[in-house]
């Protein structure tokens, strides 16, 4: 009889697993909108509490609500930032670089003796047309923004599908539940039904805090960076915050996109006297707002959100980007969550996982 379950279950878990390569996009689809639904469930729950005369806000209201409050702050983002960067974009495709390299050395006297040593002017300079051409020229970008106009009705159908599970997911959040219970194997419901419950706890002020914290850098960023007179400050705070997602990496993603936009409004301008301190502004802004968030911000909230130690948290992301790269930092800690709560239902019995699950009840 044991042989027999454990051979359904094999089933089931290679039907899961079928489903999900055959059906990959709407996995992409369930994904961000369980997401989305985790960031928005705090506000449906505060809004179904508010009484509009003896009745609660009916759940479809406050779920549409939320939603609405979702895409407004997405696509004011995104409206605030396209433009500029359009505009950086075209900028830098009509760039004639080996001019602009010549008077940003004219700018480095110590730096351009030093490249000579390697090669004559014209050497560089036709070192520097070739790669410049091979990835920065308007036929590639004429190409990318063919590209994303081509799969725009894709992108379009995509956030409308996305949307519509996510108002779903809120205005019933059962849904998610019995979904998942529906797999769940026989005599476990009553540890699923508890794994699911702390699971949506915690991984919901997980991704409140994400945002936050993303808003924190990119608000940070953009406040500084004005003070300082840097142009680009918006789309840079932007990036900040968004590539704040990636622990570690992102930041020095940032620091080199930061840098380009910086040196390229000196050069729109016709200020290459200003190149230099604008990289020392934009490098030790951006470094400062960093250390902030890597020591004193990301660790208390993060810590708080996932009920681990600081040290436990970066031990498991180094470990998460050895196996999976940048993605595997990404979702290092809401998998590892997922595994500690249900190391306390069904592992507690085992001292490893009992050790690393014991924070996870308050």
């Amino acid at each position: 009889m044991p042989l027999k379950i454990n051979i359904w279950r094999i089933i089931g878990l290679l039907a899961i697993i079928a489903f999900g390569i055959l059906f990959f996009k709407i996995v992409i689809y369930l994904a961000i909108s369980l997401v989305l639904f985790l960031v928005g469930y705090p506000i449906t729950h505060r809004l179904e509490k508010i009484k509009i005369g003896k009745k609660h806000m009916p759940d479809s209201i406050a779920a549409l609500i939320t939603i609405l409050l979702i895409v407004s702050v997405i696509f004011g983002l995104f409206f605030l930032i396209i433009p500029p960067l359009a505009t950086e974009i075209r900028f830098l495709s009509a760039l004639n670089f080996y001019d602009v390299f010549h008077n940003i050395l004219d700018q480095f006297p110590g730096i351009k003796s030093l490249l000579l040593k390697v090669g004559s002017e014209e050497d560089l300079k036709q070192n520097l047309s070739t790669q410049v051409s091979a990835y920065v020229n308007t036929k590639n970008i004429s190409m990318i923004l063919n590209n994303t106009f081509q799969y725009f009705g894709t992108i379009f159908g995509g956030l409308l599908c996305t949307l519509f599970i996510t108002f779903f997911f809120l205005k019933d959040e059962k849904i998610v539940r019995n979904s998942l219970l529906a797999i769940a194997p026989l005599g476990v419901e009553k540890e699923t039904r508890e794994v699911l419950k702390i699971s949506k706890k915690m991984l919901s002020k997980y991704f409140v805090s994400l945002f936050i914290d993303m808003f924190i850098v990119g608000g940070s960023t953009f406040l500084f960076l004005t003070i300082f007179g840097i142009k680009n400050a918006l789309v840079i705070a932007f990036f900040a915050g968004i590539l704040n997602v990636i622990p570690y990496i992102g930041s020095a993603i940032t620091m080199v996109i930061a840098i380009i936009l910086g040196v390229s409004a000196c050069i729109g301008a016709g200020n290459y006297a200003l190149i230099g301190s604008t990289i020392n502004t934009i490098f030790f802004t951006l470094l400062t707002i960093n250390l902030i968030d890597g020591f004193i911000i990301q660790p208390y909230i993060f810590s708080n959100s996932v009920k681990a130690h600081p040290l436990e948290i970066f031990i498991v992301t180094l470990m998460a980007g050895t196996l999976g790269g940048i993605f595997g930092m990404v979702i290092a800690l809401p998998v590892y969550t997922i595994i500690r709560i249900i190391a306390s239902e069904f592992l507690s019995h085992l001292k490893f996982f009992r050790k690393i699950s014991e924070n996870i009840i308050d």
